[in-house]
């Protein structure tokens, strides 16, 4: 299965999210993830701490076609703000694309863009994860979603909260699960959400 982390946004959360849907993944068979930011975050993520954080291998998006044979899932991050045409590729050319969004208003500009490009190309193989959640009282993230919910726009039940469980991660090289802070697991268990859902369809 080929899963695509996309959004003409960034700062959503992209990375963190592939990372972590790669980590479940590999938990049920071997998975790769590829690297196609121009910054290489998800490749920085993993050669921090000793290196040999993250459980599966992380490929730059030149080296995809040596590897991709040997794995049976392909997380691919993508870079913020792609070009039409790269984008149009991205979301044909993937088994299930993953939309991150955050519940702020500038960054939902970005969700609309993507959003419209997707039924410009008819696209029915994707999900909107919502992101970087707000604690209650705030209610944003359920705003977001009801209005999603309320155009037919298709969103994951699971949501990410905003932790600093997963600066932690990115900061030591490692999933979520892999830190010491009392939300990790709270924040692991949200990403394994996402991943059932992506594999029940």
């Amino acid at each position: 299965m080929i899963i695509t982390v996309t959004s003409y946004k960034g700062g959503v959360g992209k990375t963190t999210t592939a990372v972590h849907l790669a980590a479940y993944l590999q938990r049920l068979a071997p998975t790769l993830l590829v690297d196609g930011d121009a910054i290489r975050s998800a490749t920085k993520w993993g050669q921090r701490g000793d290196g040999n954080g993250l459980p599966f291998k992380v490929v730059s998006h030149a080296q995809m076609v040596r590897h991709i044979r040997d794995y049976q899932h392909i997380v691919i991050d993508t870079e913020g703000n792609p070009s039409d045409d790269d984008f149009s590729d991205l979301a044909r050319n993937c088994d299930f694309l993953v939309v991150p969004a955050v519940p702020e208003s500038v960054a939902t500009d970005g969700l609309t863009h993507t959003l419209a490009k997707l039924q410009e190309l008819k696209s029915e193989r994707y999900r909107v994860l919502l992101t970087m959640v707000p604690p209650k009282p705030r209610t944003e993230g359920q705003e977001l979603r009801a209005m999603l919910t309320a155009n037919g726009i298709p969103v994951f039940t699971a949501e990410i909260p905003r932790l600093v469980a997963f600066e932690k991660a990115a900061a030591e090289g490692v999933p979520v699960y892999g830190i010491k802070d009392e939300r990790a697991v709270r924040a692991w268990e949200a990403y394994e959400d996402a991943g059932k859902e992506i594999c029940n369809g």
